[in-house]
């Protein structure tokens, strides 16, 4: 994130994490009146980290450092399972940690961003 590889953030989130993003991206879209995004050039140009991509990004990383909670977080393992795992992060002066949680697909962790940090969907 902090070096800004948009295509590698984007295939590092669950599939679920990825179909939420792009659907609120078209959603958003649509909202401010633009012409229709199709979803499928819309993961695409995810995929490729292109326009969209990066004013999507862009604008998350004006909001979270990514520096914080690498540099200045507190990680630890949490629960552990075969396709589910959770990672305990607790940022300097936080009382509770954050459950960052993690999905094994086709063979790789995969971060769910958006089931960590985005509440029930």
């Amino acid at each position: 994130m902090k070096n800004r590889d948009y295509p590698a953030i984007f295939s590092a989130l669950s599939a679920k994490s990825r179909r939420a993003i792009v659907d609120d991206t078209v959603k958003a879209a649509a909202a401010e009146g633009e012409k229709p995004l199709p979803r499928e050039e819309v993961a695409a140009d995810f995929e490729a980290g292109g326009t969209i991509a990066q004013a999507y990004w862009n604008a998350f990383v004006r909001r979270f450092d990514p520096d914080d909670p690498l540099e200045r977080g507190r990680w630890e393992i949490g629960d552990v399972g075969r396709e589910r795992a959770v990672i305990l992060i607790t940022q300097k002066g936080a009382t509770h940690p954050a459950a960052l949680q993690m999905f094994l697909e086709d063979g790789a962790w995969k971060v769910g961003l958006v089931e960590t940090f985005w509440g029930e969907r």
